[in-house]
């Protein structure tokens, strides 16, 4: 868990460094899982997750996913959820 400032980069920064790390990575067993990120809202977990998408230069639902509601059918998913 983190907590900082608004604006400090917690929600889209911190989550490209974890996995430029090799944290989520198959290829690094001793970092393997998923880095997740949590927004209260609908509208803010897909914005979230389209521009982490958009700055990593991948499409959404690649590296980079989301989930809405526990719904499979509404979530692309991703290395970052």
């Amino acid at each position: 868990m983190l907590c900082g400032e608004t604006g400090c980069g917690k929600t889209t920064q911190v989550p490209q460094f974890l996995l430029e790390a090799g944290y989520g990575c198959p290829d690094f067993p001793e970092r393997a899982g998923a880095l997740c990120v949590t927004q209260p809202r609908r509208v803010a977990a897909i914005s979230t997750a389209e521009r982490v998408a958009a700055e990593l230069g991948v499409k959404l639902g690649t590296t980079v996913g989301y989930q809405v509601g526990g719904r499979a059918g509404s979530r692309p998913r991703g290395r970052i959820d």
